[in-house]
Formats: C-alpha cells, structure tokens, sequence
C-alpha cells in the first residue's frame, strides 16, 4: 500500500470505527484527528508518531484504550493514521487549499466542533512554538474562528464565543475561515521549519506481514507486538 495515497471513503469509516473504540479518549474520532493532524502539520517542529500515536489510542481509563483483537487490525490502524497523516500534509504543502474532514451529526449538521478540539489539541503538543501565532498581532487572527467552534459547547459559558447559538451562515464563515487560517499559519510557519531538526528519513512498509516478535519496519527497534497491546510502535511518517 502506497502511503501517500489518499483514504478512500470505506477507509475512512474503518478508521473513524478504531477511534470510536476508545473509550474517553482526546481524539473521539475522524474529524478531530484531521484537526489533530491539521496543527501537526503546521508546526515546524516535526511531531513523531512516537509522540502522537498513544494520544490517539489513549482511553480516559486504561480499561478504554484502543486494543487490538488481530495483529491485522494493528496494521491497518496503523497504516490508516499514516495515510491520513500524509494526506493532510500534502494538502498543505500542495499550497492550493485544505479541506477539512468533517462529518454530519445525528440532526444532518456539520458542526466542525470535534474538529476545531482536535486542532487545539495538537498545538498542545508544542505549547513554546503557538503562541508566537496565538498571541502574535499579526497571526493571531488566524486562530480564531478555530477558538469559536473549539469553545462553542464549553462547560464554562464564559469561555463560549457567543450568547445566542451559532447561525448555519454563521458556523459556515468560521469553517471557511478555519480552513483558511490553517493555510496561512502553515506558510508563516514553513519559514522556520530549517530551524527544525529534519526527519532523518520516510517510512516505505515493504515486504508481506510484519510478525509479532519482529522489529517494527519504522526501525525503531521495538518489536511490532508492542502496538497489539495499545503501545504503539514508531512508524515514520512522510513529510515533504
């Protein structure tokens, strides 16, 4: 399997039903974990999947942490996140536009709220590097309708954007204007990714199976057993 190519939409629902399997968890489902990737993505400084990965599989409670039941479906979960990870850099990098994932509620609605959470939740991951955007004159504007869908249901009302619920022709201006600010925090950032470490390579899966007590092919040198467990393996993403 090519991990450049993009998830095909069947893909994407197997994808979305492993993430609907943790219990609790930060990334609840498909849409968040584009917005997760989305702040990933621009983030100059490379987030490994060493980093990421039990984020993503990490339960409220260690009962409610992403298990596998095969050593297939550890490959194909971990394959998924990589593909998907891939395909959100390469919108960005293509410099011609993002597309958020995002998905009807139960009512029909695109709400875009799990997304918008999943996009905070990565800049978390670098908390020294965002506030140079969050607190910037110039930048920070660009977080901001991604602040409003992210806070929309807060359990603090204080902390929510408006009194009255956000319109359809309001909440389709704060989609579009996420999307866009992701693109224009990615070109402020990709000045300073020579600041950066780069990745010291890409990860190409060759051959057939990996077996439980093999090394993983990230080459992290963790047997690939580890990730059946929930303790994800290493894998190294592509980023151009």
């Amino acid at each position: 399997m090519n991990l450049k190519t993009k998830l095909s939409d069947r893909e994407e629902q197997i994808l979305d039903d492993f993430l609907g399997r943790v219990r609790g968890g930060a990334i609840p489902n498909i849409e968040a974990l584009d917005g997760f990737f989305a702040a990933l993505a621009c983030c100059p400084d490379l987030v490994m999947p060493s980093e990421y990965m039990p984020i993503i599989q990490t339960g409220e409670t260690d009962d409610g942490a992403l298990d596998f039941e095969s050593m297939e479906d550890a490959e194909q979960f971990i394959e998924s996140v990589n593909r998907h990870w891939n395909h959100v850099n390469q919108q960005l990098d293509s410099k011609e536009v993002y597309l958020p994932l995002l998905f009807e509620d139960e009512q029909g609605k695109v709400r875009a709220n799990h997304w918008a959470q999943g996009f905070l939740l990565g800049t978390n991951l670098r908390p020294n590097i965002w506030p140079e955007i969050m607190d910037g004159e110039n930048e920070g504007g660009a977080m901001v309708p991604i602040w409003a869908l992210a806070y929309e249901h807060h359990e603090d009302p204080e902390m929510r954007p408006y009194d009255e619920p956000i319109s359809d022709e309001r909440r389709e201006e704060l989609v579009v204007g996420a999307a866009a600010g992701v693109m224009r925090m990615h070109r402020y950032f990709l000045k300073q990714r020579d600041l950066y470490t780069p990745p010291a390579g890409t990860f190409t899966h060759q051959g057939g199976k990996v077996g439980r007590n093999e090394p993983c092919p990230c080459g992290s040198g963790k047997k690939f057993k580890s990730a059946v467990v929930g303790v994800p393996c290493c894998t190294k993403p592509v980023r151009t």
